[in-house]
């Protein structure tokens, strides 16, 4: 044999010198059961003996083994995590250095403890951009000694396989040891990062740490099950510098010594209840603080807390946080397992805020603002952002969902019961949040040709969810409506008392609610819940309901209002009056509208020279599109008294009107005698409406155009004016494409 060809045998087959014999002859028995030993074990076996036998069986174990090792080193590439361990508790104890920007790190070691769900040897968590101690990783179990045998990696997925020498038996219990660490940056996808302020006394920069986990980002800290369903506990021990603080989801109950590092200090956490990854919070920092405190069922302590400078410019979060904890906890009537909620405020944060179980962390833009002085817009939107944090507390911390894909639910009850706190503590406000998602959603709807709740990518922009969070508060104002108060809180306290803690599904949600109807003594079994809400959440876009007039008889047929070619059809509650009637608080609807049938005939019989008018109070997540004789009553009950129709109607009335004849459905001349009561509208509600439909860049209209609407309006009084040039500057002129989420509240 030649050098060449020896060499190349003994790199390909990783031979060792001290192994390489003679080729000898061997019988058939002997080769054909080390083939076999070589499918069944690690690859290193297959080639010790490899050279055991002659060319012909060398080049066929080879081919075997090739296909065994090939078969045996495919590693796992599912998008979800295998069930065949489940976390239960995590203890993680985590050193920080913050002495300079060049020397910012951690390290630490988690501990998790997992349930065997099915015997296996393996186990794959997550793992993204942080260093470990493969060698030094550990398995704990009740008795077998556990050996590690080899760890690899999915960089794709973000995967971390760790392979043992015994499989894990099916409902026994284990502790999985990892070391971890790397250095830290600003760049906040790190999941635990920095950042710094000035000193200006000194002109130093003071730097701190901060977490922001939400959406797999936990993976780039520390190993861990990073999927919402796989909900845990956490005992963290975060160890830093003693002139620092440690905040974290529960309070810190013991402050220990590090005897390996001089002035370092050890603050132990209370275990935190069981939250997924995503909701683990940390900071090391020395802010300073404001105190409050809610009188809730159980009194909740805050901490609001921010660097020195700004300690004055953060008295109005502190002062009506528990104000608005307060309301939500009597609404709900579920208690929230908390003693203390500490919001941060730090600077160049990801997000607006995130709302960590017992640790908000908002943005700095977002918060700074003094309690002293009147009611301004920026304070609105900071009222607006702290309800929507706090109301999370109860939907996603304390009731959390099974997958991302399912996060809509819990955002779209959050920013229902948002509105509601934010109204509780200035008056008008929350309808106005509700009418403001309701027509975002519409609108951006009607740009994109619709959009489904579900699927929802965990990759989605944030401008994306943003809609499709408001899309979900429409559908939950649009159920409680035809639910009705008492049904629906029924059906949502039991199933949060069921399933506090745990994961939960749309569909178990719909089953709740299904049980507090059939509750009713009033029951008749008539529709179900899921089967109504599954065509608004499962279908895009949303129906346009026409009204068709016959003497004193109406007719109504639904269609897809964004795709006139769409056989798509839905559940449709309809609620209206008649022109002369009372208008009753109760929305339940009087008919439905159904994918059995796209037409109906309702019931009621409407004199030709009265009009009818649906959609109350534009709970209903739909347009209206009148015959036109209804479209003259109207407008004539709008020009001569505006205000005997309700604002959320009269402000619906308006959006439809400027859609139906952008999508040339109805006349110029119609859509102008319906709009000209405009010029004496008083109310935020139809104004918003108007302004947005016209300008906010989904019509066409030019700059110029918008300002001499402006200018037409602006007759009517001073106020409109200012409004109404503000709402062009910031929608036409600076950045027509903004989200409608940012539109100011009017002084």
């Amino acid at each position: 044999m030649s050098d060449n060809r020896k060499f190349s045998l003994e790199r390909n087959l990783k031979f060792k010198k001290n192994i390489w014999r003679p080729v000898q002859k061997i019988n058939n028995q002997a080769f054909y059961f080390s083939m076999l030993k070589c499918l069944l074990n690690e690859s290193e076996i297959c080639y010790k003996n490899v050279a055991l036998y002659g060319y012909g069986g060398l080049i066929l174990l080879l081919c075997l083994c090739q296909v065994a090792c090939s078969a045996k080193t495919q590693i796992y590439d599912e998008p979800r995590l295998p069930a065949n361990v489940k976390p239960f508790h995590y203890d993680i104890r985590l050193l920080t250095h913050l002495e300079s920007s060049a020397n910012c790190s951690y390290n630490g070691i988690v501990k998790i403890s997992i349930h065997a769900q099915k015997t296996t040897n393996q186990v794959v968590l997550h793992l993204g951009r942080v260093s470990i101690e493969s060698k030094k990783i550990t398995l704990f179990g009740e008795t077998s000694n556990y050996r590690l045998r080899s760890v690899r990696f999915n960089k794709d997925r973000k995967y971390m396989v760790v392979t043992f020498n015994q499989s894990l038996l099916m409902g026994k219990s284990y502790v999985l040891s990892v070391e971890f660490g790397r250095s830290m940056s600003m760049n906040q996808t790190d999941g635990y990062f920095i950042r710094y302020y000035i000193n200006w006394k000194t002109l130093e920069k003071i730097w701190y740490s901060v977490s922001h986990f939400n959406r797999n980002w936990i993976r780039n800290t520390l190993p861990s099950f990073d999927e919402p369903s796989l909900k845990a506990t956490f005992n963290v021990t975060m160890g830093h510098h003693k002139r620092f603080q440690s905040y974290g989801n529960m309070k810190v109950q013991a402050v220990l010594p590090n005897h390996e590092i001089q002035d370092y200090v050890w603050s132990v956490h209370e275990v935190t209840p069981t939250i997924p990854t995503h909701l683990l919070a940390f900071s090391v920092n020395n802010f300073t603080c404001r105190y409050s405190q809610a009188a809730s069922m159980n009194p909740v302590r805050f901490r609001t807390c921010v660097q020195s400078a700004d300690v004055r410019a953060i008295s109005f979060a502190a002062q009506m946080a528990p104000q608005i904890l307060e309301f939500l906890d009597q609404v709900l009537q579920v208690s929230l397992p908390l003693e203390k909620i500490d919001q941060l405020v730090v600077d160049d944060f990801p997000t607006e805020a995130m709302e960590n179980f017992g640790l908000v962390v908002y943005s700095s833009k977002q918060l700074l603002q003094r309690e002293d002085g009147p009611m301004t817009k920026e304070k609105l939107q900071t009222l607006d952002l702290i309800a929507h944090e706090l109301a999370h507390m109860w939907f996603d911390n304390l009731l959390g969902m099974d997958s991302y894909s399912d996060l809509w639910l819990t955002e779209g009850l959050a920013g229902y019961f948002k509105s509601l706190a934010v109204d509780h503590l200035q008056s008008r406000t929350g309808r106005r949040i509700l009418l403001r998602y309701r027509e975002s959603s519409m609108m951006h709807e009607s740009q994109v040709g619709g959009i489904s709740l579900v699927p929802l990518s965990s990759n989605a922009s944030l401008n994306a969810e943003k809609q499709l969070y408001q899309k979900a508060t429409s559908m939950i104002c649009m159920l409680i409506g035809f639910l009705g108060n008492e049904t629906f809180y029924d059906g949502l306290q039991r199933h949060m008392w069921q399933n506090s803690f745990g994961s939960s599904t749309p569909d178990l949600f719909w089953r709740s609610l299904q049980l507090a109807i059939e509750r009713e003594d009033t029951y008749v079994k008539t529709w179900d819940v899921k089967n109504i809400m599954d065509t608004w959440i499962m279908q895009s876009g949303y129906p346009l309901v026409t009204v068709i007039r016959n003497g004193s008889e109406v007719f109504l047929k639904q269609g897809h209002a964004l795709n006139r070619s769409s056989s798509q059809l839905w559940w449709i509650p309809l609620t209206y009056l008649i022109e002369g009637g009372s208008l009753s608080k109760n929305l339940k609807p009087k008919a439905w509208l159904s994918p059995n049938s796209h037409s109906i005939k309702l019931n009621d019989i409407v004199p030709r020279n009265q009009w009818i008018l649906f959609n109350l109070q534009a709970v209903g997540y739909y347009r209206v599109n009148y015959d036109e004789l209804t479209w003259q009553l109207l407008a004539t009950t709008l020009f001569n008294d505006f205000r005997s129709i309700n604002v959320l109607n009269r402000a619906q009335i308006v959006s439809d009107v400027i859609f139906l004849w952008n999508q040339k459905l109805l006349a110029w001349s119609t859509a102008l005698n319906v709009l000209k009561y405009i010029i004496d509208e008083d109310e935020y509600e139809p104004l918003m409406a108007f302004v947005v439909g016209w300008t906010n860049g989904f019509w066409g209209i030019s700059a110029e155009s918008s300002f001499n609407i402006a200018k037409w309006l602006g007759i009517a009084a001073k106020w409109y004016a200012e409004f109404i040039s503000y709402t062009f500057d910031k929608f036409v002129v600076q950045d027509p494409n903004q989200n409608l989420n940012s539109l100011d509240y009017p002084d």
